[in-house]
């Protein structure tokens, strides 16, 4: 179904690759441990089995309730919004994407091995910041942690993500950012190596987001959140600088 959107070639390595199938080398530990204490088997678990899917209720239920082709963006192990809007939907269709293969492939290896595996599932490995989709041709992105998690300019994935989007289509996303209350109480050789690794953390990155033209945005606060416990890059990064950060957050519904 997302295949016939694509906008250019890509490697088939059992599923689609528009970025090298090897991992970059910062990632390499990340990416094994991810494997190796299967973060994938044990998020759905929660997520799913568990109940932990029910925090993120209101956003599965908009996604799902839409319909289409559901772009699920920057799912990390935690598969985004995906595993909720299932609970939801299903027989929903859903891209399972991500910048790091190793997420895709695990995901994929996930619901093979499932007895019901969802029946509509699609994965693709690509950079957010360049989308292989053609304008106007996906109904849904969603992304939980998706944006806060974006490697490169935020700027472009934003702009990708509205120019891929069909009219009327929306985007359904949380966000969280460190303020900067939260920044000045930090030392400031922390403040400067975690500002030049992920400098769109902070309370001030997302001003493109106001230039982009939806025509309907809903925003609902939903408090704050530690990275303390987190399985991330960014919470590795931290954990090396022997700190965690604390992140204020919200969620956004937005209509092209």
């Amino acid at each position: 179904m997302f295949e016939k959107h694509f906008s250019r070639d890509y490697e088939m390595i059992g599923f689609p690759h528009f970025v090298p199938k090897d991992e970059l080398g910062y990632n390499l530990d990340w990416a094994r441990q991810l494997v190796d204490e299967q973060w994938v088997f044990y998020r759905w678990r929660e997520d799913v089995e568990r109940g932990g899917w029910k925090r993120f209720e209101q956003e599965a239920k908009r996604i799902a309730s839409h319909g289409g082709l559901i772009l699920e963006i920057c799912a990390g192990p935690g598969g985004g919004f995906a595993p909720a809007t299932l609970m939801q939907d299903y027989n929903a269709n859903i891209m399972i994407s991500d910048l790091c293969p190793t997420v895709v492939s695990e995901w994929k290896k996930h619901f093979e091995k499932m007895d019901n595996p969802p029946p509509n599932i699609e994965y693709a490995a690509f950079n957010v910041c360049d989308m292989p989709f053609r304008d106007d041709s996906i109904d849904v992105v969603s992304g939980r942690a998706a944006i806060i998690n974006v490697e490169g300019s935020r700027d472009k994935a934003l702009r990708e993500i509205y120019r891929i989007l069909k009219p009327g289509g929306p985007f359904v996303f949380d966000f969280i950012f460190v303020t900067e209350e939260f920044y000045n109480q930090m030392q400031p050789q922390i403040q400067k190596a975690i500002k030049n690794r992920y400098p769109m953390i902070f309370w001030d990155t997302l001003h493109t987001f106001d230039e982009l033209g939806f025509s309907k945005v809903e925003t609902i606060a939903t408090g704050t959140w530690s990275n303390e416990n987190d399985e991330s890059g960014l919470a590795d990064f931290c954990r090396s600088l022997n700190t965690s950060l604390t992140f204020s957050g919200f969620s956004r519904f937005c209509i092209k």
